[in-house]
């Protein structure tokens, strides 16, 4: 596995960890399907990216409050905020696909900070998801 040099204090060590939302970060989930595209749209701007293979879900770390109101702009959006909590591998997490060890590894690599700049996350799912009341087949 490659080696991460600069990593968060709270990133763990020796495996996953249920970090509690709203003191370091706060999460972005998508179902796996439609996250692929964000990461598609998003490309070089996407901060590191937490894959549950298990659940098939995405979720981007944000600063916390910094999605406070995306509900209403980004239907669909799973914002997981205090008291919840996000399950974050070790930095160094981040081969695939899943082959019977741990479901959840980075699926794009842990930076110094770990966070996704939310304008740039808000204006991408924009593209990605259908507007509010959009109900097409």
């Amino acid at each position: 596995m490659a080696e991460i040099e600069a990593v968060p204090d709270w990133m763990p060590h020796k495996g996953v960890e249920s970090l509690p939302c709203g003191r370091w970060f706060d999460g972005v989930g998508l179902p796996t399907f439609v996250g692929l595209r964000v990461v598609s749209r998003l490309r070089e701007r996407s901060g590191p990216v937490v894959q549950d293979q298990v659940a098939d879900v995405l979720t981007w770390l944000v600063l916390p409050g910094a999605a406070e109101e995306w509900e209403e702009r980004a239907p669909g959006v799973d914002i997981v905020r205090g008291p919840r909590v996000v399950a974050v591998p070790p930095a160094a997490w981040c081969e695939g696909p899943w082959t019977g060890g741990s479901a959840i590894r980075w699926l794009i690599r842990p930076t110094p900070t770990c966070l996704t700049d939310p304008p740039v996350l808000l204006d991408a799912l924009r593209h990605v998801l259908p507007p509010r009341g959009d109900h097409r087949a």
